[in-house]
């Protein structure tokens, strides 16, 4: 059986079916044109809410910068509290009733506890507190000790009975939070150089960090 002969295209078929393809590339082109001018006009422009954060920032950064902001809000909210350029300030009063006055401090570095009788880490914590600042006797070192109880009734009962267990360290101020903010969340510790300013601030156990902090900042 003969096999059958294969046959070239002649040029003038190949000739019509290029005119034929020629109007769908045009097409196609006038398509992708369009479709990527739509993309482009689909960006979103910036948001009226973008704006009003922009402007809220700028708002708190004027208030901060014309004196109007608390600092010690600040410093009991959040870690950007720490190294605010304020003196460090607190209304407290200690068992018998007396005001304490954070300028008294001067010259002396401080390591100031906030805690409060319900903080299991807190009451931990005191006899550490008592322990170093006892090895501190001959150096300007003093502990603030602040307790944040709403019932200052629970305070009171708590520092009566430890004071007969134990005498109290000389440069060991027990206070009781008066008026003010108080911390997120306790134990928390600041450290305070000779001249009344907050230099360090630790949320949660005291860390070792601290004393050497306590041991750098003194002369």
């Amino acid at each position: 059986m003969p096999l059958p002969s294969s046959r070239k295209p002649s040029p003038s078929s190949c000739q019509s079916r290029r005119l034929f393809a020629l109007p769908i590339l045009v097409a196609m082109a006038v398509v992708g044109h369009s479709a990527i001018g739509q993309s482009q006009s689909q960006t979103p422009a910036p948001s009226k809410a973008s704006g009003k954060t922009a402007a809220t920032l700028q708002a708190s950064a004027a208030n901060i910068n014309s004196g109007n902001t608390d600092f010690n809000a600040l410093l009991m909210a959040g870690p950007s509290g720490a190294g605010l350029p304020s003196n460090w300030q607190l209304q407290a009063s200690s068992l018998n009733g007396e005001a304490f006055i954070p300028s008294q401090l001067r010259g002396r570095v401080a390591v100031v506890f906030y805690w409060s009788t319900s903080c299991a880490v807190c009451r931990d914590t005191l006899p550490e507190l008592r322990a170093n600042l006892a090895g501190w006797s001959k150096k300007p070192v003093s502990v603030v000790q602040v307790n944040v109880d709403k019932l200052a009734d629970d305070w009171r009962s708590y520092e009566q009975i430890r004071n007969v267990m134990h005498k109290p360290v000389p440069g060991l101020h027990s206070l009781h939070l008066d008026a003010g903010p108080s911390p997120n969340k306790l134990p928390l510790t600041l450290v305070v150089d000779a001249q009344n300013r907050v230099v360090r601030r630790y949320e949660g156990r005291i860390a070792p960090e601290a004393w050497n902090d306590v041991a750098d900042l003194l002369p």
